[in-house]
């Protein structure tokens, strides 16, 4: 049975991880599981904080608790003084066990209990998709393309793993993260024939924007 798990993603205004009395008192927090931080490859100025939680309400309330975010709403533009300099650029909630029951009613295994997204966030290179104002079935799309990936891997593939409810100014946000040896390693593979492009069109409806990027995280 899957559990209720939430994954928060926050992009800092800067590319340092929280300060340490900031961090301390987030995993003080009730629900509170692990965290992960990285810097966008394509731009080091921004840093990724990502943790997990029991729930989206020990979620909210943590990082309001924790003074991460100024308010309890699941995307903020405002800036924190205790993120250590600059501010929170976007938060978006996730409901990760949501998306992988989803995906498992369609058939599909994927990445979403082969090593679960712990380990995929834990690869050299992480690959994070993010595809904005999805409609009813592209859930299902992502889970069979992340199925015939996994069926056939390409060279640097390490798992993948996704998460859907997401909110971002009132719209549904589904993020799918996978794991790679290397942001080339991900670059050579989608260039190339094989499963990637093989099942590409799986992302391209049902959805009104993406945005792509990759980052090295490490567990904080």
């Amino acid at each position: 049975m899957a559990t209720s798990r939430v994954v928060v993603f926050q992009a800092l205004g800067h590319g340092q991880p929280p300060a340490a009395t900031a961090l301390d008192e987030l995993k003080q927090q009730a629900g509170f599981q692990r965290a992960f931080f990285g810097v966008k490859m394509e731009d080091p100025e921004t840093g990724i904080l990502c943790t997990e939680w029991s729930s989206t309400a020990t979620a909210l309330s943590g990082y309001r608790d924790s003074g991460l975010v100024p308010s309890s709403s699941s995307s903020s533009s405002s800036p924190s003084p205790s993120l250590g300099g600059g501010g929170a650029k976007e938060m978006l909630v996730f409901a990760a066990a949501a998306a992988a029951e989803t995906a498992a009613e369609a058939g599909q295994h994927g990445g979403h209990e082969q090593g679960g997204w712990r380990s995929v966030l834990g690869a050299p290179c992480t690959e994070v998709f993010t595809a904005y104002g999805v409609e009813e079935g592209f859930v299902g799309n992502v889970g069979r393309f992340v199925s015939c990936v996994d069926a056939d891997p390409p060279e640097g593939y390490r798992g993948a793993a996704v998460f859907g409810d997401g909110n971002g100014d009132g719209e549904k946000v589904v993020r799918m993260v996978i794991g790679w040896a290397s942001r080339e390693a991900h670059l050579v593979a989608k260039e190339g024939s094989g499963a990637i492009r093989e099942n590409i069109h799986e992302l391209r409806v049902l959805r009104r924007a993406v945005d792509l990027f990759h980052v090295a995280f490490r567990e904080l």
